[in-house]
């Protein structure tokens, strides 16, 4: 009985620490391709395992990709590096979502997913949604760890003497307000600058899904990144590039709306996107 609490509290324990160690990670990089697969993302995998990835609260990047952040490459140990295993059987496919650090030490192991069905791309991307359940669990924040330094010093009193009075005429009133306006046009601009919660969106149609993170929307065709529009201000559309459609974006009432340009149609068609 007592080596069966032991185990139970180890265990307990262990997941703790998991739990509390991958928050202190700041990106997760996925290969270009995994191990059982033959090509690089085949199946999609490797775009499903990013956009997963952040559908989760995490910052997911491709490796080798041209939009990695520039403190990664500084400080490749701020990073956590994904990989996919299979153990499949006759009968199921099964996947497990791999965590390392840039020592390769294991730092998270999802629970395995799996799934019966028959044709491989279908069958991959349902065991990998399952393995990635207990992902969506950690409800991962990323926690950066700061160090400050304080340098104790003896306290030393000084013989503070009077200023001579001037009579020169005031010039910290027209500093502090000139500072005051520059301090608020800055603070002006930060607001503008919209800082959205995670949240998914699926095309009425089924055929595109956005995510919005930070201060971005990214588009999916397939769970594959067609592209992104940065640093969106509050309020106001913004300009939609991708791959598949271009025009003109904004929120309203909890939609995401694109205003779609199409060659030869004079009136932009309406995508609507809903919250998944």
């Amino acid at each position: 009985m007592k080596l069966l609490l032991s185990l139970l509290f180890t265990v307990f324990v262990g997941s703790s620490l998991i739990s509390q160690s991958v928050n202190d990670y700041k990106y997760v990089i996925v290969p270009e391709k995994f191990d059982f697969l033959n090509e690089k993302d085949q199946y999609q995998m490797n775009s499903l395992t990013t956009f997963l990835f952040n559908k989760y609260g995490f910052k997911a990047y491709v490796a080798k990709s041209d939009d990695l952040p520039l403190d990664y490459t500084r400080n490749g140990c701020n990073v956590l590096y994904a990989d996919v295993t299979e153990s499949s059987g006759m009968l199921r496919t099964k996947l497990q979502v791999k965590l390392l650090d840039c020592n390769d030490a294991v730092v998270f192991i999802s629970e395995e997913g799996s799934s019966k069905l028959k044709e491989y791309k279908k069958s991959y991307h349902e065991a990998l949604r399952r393995a990635f359940e207990s992902i969506e669990e950690l409800n991962y924040a990323y926690q950066e760890n700061i160090t400050v330094v304080v340098d104790e010093k003896p306290t030393v009193t000084e013989k503070v003497e009077r200023p001579t009075v001037n009579k020169t005429p005031k010039v910290d009133n027209i500093f502090k307000s000139t500072t005051s306006s520059q301090e608020q046009e800055g603070n002006k601009s930060l607001v503008e600058i919209a800082v959205f919660a995670v949240q998914s969106y699926v095309s009425t149609d089924g055929a595109y899904e956005a995510l919005t993170a930070g201060s971005s929307i990214q588009f999916f065709e397939n769970s594959q990144k067609i592209g992104e529009v940065i640093n969106v201000n509050v309020g106001a559309p913004f300009k939609v590039n991708t791959t598949q459609f271009s025009g003109k974006g904004y929120l309203k009432e909890g939609r995401l709306i694109v205003e779609r340009i199409i060659k030869g149609i004079a009136d932009p068609i309406e995508m609507i996107f809903i919250k998944k």
